[in-house]
């Protein structure tokens, strides 16, 4: 009921030089392509958490007002569609906001209330990054193949700082994480004919851990009950692998396509949840052991892998009015796992076995239509070394219909209809029996006509 944000702060400098020569070698024509980037990045951020909003009611007799949510609720029924075993009713959101808003400028003309006041030790963080870096690539014909080669080297420093509750306060806490790192790649393209390609590519990467994954601030939810914090000591995401790829392209600007690949992971980063078994979260008169603890943590080595059939083309082939049809379409199969800390070997998280896509098209007459299905299985989203199992995402599909159609050359209409199936999207926890999230969005229309000028 009280307004509560995130507030993060981004200063970002980038400066860059490169340069690019074509040149003669051994009867070869190579493109050397070079250059050297410096990006200085700082960020303040903030997350009000619902420990110190607990004060706030306190504070309401001091303005002379009072605040009671149960006046807000009507006496409509919310029909939510689902078998909730007990009754739930409208509550006057505009009103209750009205009132709110009204409450928080008195706190405010009182000196009793700001956003910054409620913001406690441990939900500020600060990070400086400095991210040097210089690349070289050269691109050059060797035969039937076409090659492009390459380096970049990497240089990152970061300083990460902020505050962790302990018993009877806070104390400061700051982190430094410093890496340099080799990026070799290489990329072969061999046209077999006019309409056939050969690709191969071999490279290696980098994933790093977003600011608002190592920042050093946990926020609390005394309502779910859940303490969700950052992890300032994570290493970075490692790969390296290869590509290839068949690809015959057709008539209608049309491509069929199959295509692999393989990726070897170190230091796979995965989202946790245990926990919270001491009293470090704990507020006065607030006893907080028990609380679900979500962060990221590190897993260790891993491997990921998968292929795609693709095909996309429009029947440029067929007669009149019919040649505007068209398809698109793709099936992705996947595979991989990992070692998890506790030295179980896990799936990876946010991966599904399988991924469908499919939509059939229309473009001619000024008219561009599009009905599309995507289908993707079952995956883990975060592991859980409590409770009943890992947190899963259980499959769904998806039927959207877009329609276009250009009146002349500045006045176009359109409409767009989503979630024709009228998918519900549920998590669990180990099995389908112990739901943690049952979300039904309903279908989404709209429409419109758009001007340009």
């Amino acid at each position: 009921m009280i307004p509560i944000t995130s507030a993060v702060e981004t200063e970002s400098w980038v400066y860059k030089l490169d340069g690019t020569r074509s040149f003669d070698w051994g009867g070869r024509t190579v493109e050397l392509s070079m250059g050297v980037e410096h990006d200085s990045r700082k960020v303040e951020g903030a997350a009000i958490s619902t420990t110190s909003v607990l004060m706030l009611p306190a504070l309401l007799p001091r303005v002379g007002m009072t605040f009671n949510p149960a006046k807000y609720v009507t006496d409509q029924a919310w029909d939510t569609g689902f078998p909730l075993g007990f009754r739930i009713n409208w509550v006057d959101n505009g009103a209750m906001r009205k009132d709110i808003d009204s409450i928080l400028g008195a706190l405010e003309g009182a000196g009793l209330y700001s956003k910054a006041a409620l913001t406690p030790p441990n939900g500020r963080y600060s990070i400086k990054e400095d991210l040097s870096a210089a690349y070289a690539s050269a691109k050059f014909q060797a035969g039937p193949a076409q090659i492009v080669t390459g380096l970049r080297v990497e240089r990152l420093k970061q300083d990460i700082g902020g505050f962790v509750p302990t018993t009877g306060g806070f104390t400061a806490v700051n982190a430094t994480q410093e890496d340099t790192s080799l990026f070799p790649s290489i990329n072969v393209k061999f046209d077999l004919n006019d309409d056939l390609v050969l690709r191969f590519a071999a490279q290696t990467g980098v994933a790093r851990p977003s600011f608002a994954v190592v920042r050093t601030s946990a926020s609390i939810d005394d309502t779910g009950k859940v303490v969700t914090a950052g992890n300032p000591f994570l290493e970075p995401e490692r790969t390296w692998g290869g590509d290839a790829a068949l690809e015959w392209y057709l008539p209608g600007s049309g491509l069929a396509s199959v295509s692999g690949f393989y990726r070897n992971v170190d230091n796979v980063l995965f989202d946790s949840r245990t926990r919270v078994t001491d009293d470090l979260f704990d507020a006065p008169g607030l006893d907080r052991t028990g609380y679900d603890y979500v962060t990221t943590l590190n897993g260790g080595k891993g491997k990921l892998y998968g292929i795609e059939l693709a095909y996309m083309q429009q029947f440029a082939f067929l007669p009149g009015v019919w040649n505007g049809f068209g398809f698109q379409g793709n099936i992705s199969l996947l595979s991989g796992d990992f070692k998890a800390p506790d030295g179980r070997t896990v799936d990876f998280p946010g991966v599904s076995d399988t991924i469908t896509n499919a939509s059939i098209f229309y473009e001619k007459y000024g008219v561009s239509a599009r009905l599309s299905y995507q289908w993707r299985s079952k995956w883990i989203d975060t592991l859980t070394f409590a409770g009943f199992g890992d947190q899963m995402r259980d499959g769904y599909e998806n039927l959207d219909l877009s329609l276009r159609y250009a009146v002349n050359d500045h006045v176009s209409v359109y409409f767009d209809a989503n979630n024709l199936t009228d998918e519900t999207y549920v998590a669990y926890e180990g099995d389908v029996r112990h739901p943690t999230e049952v979300e039904q969005i309903g279908r989404r229309f709209m429409a419109g006509v758009r001007f340009r000028f």
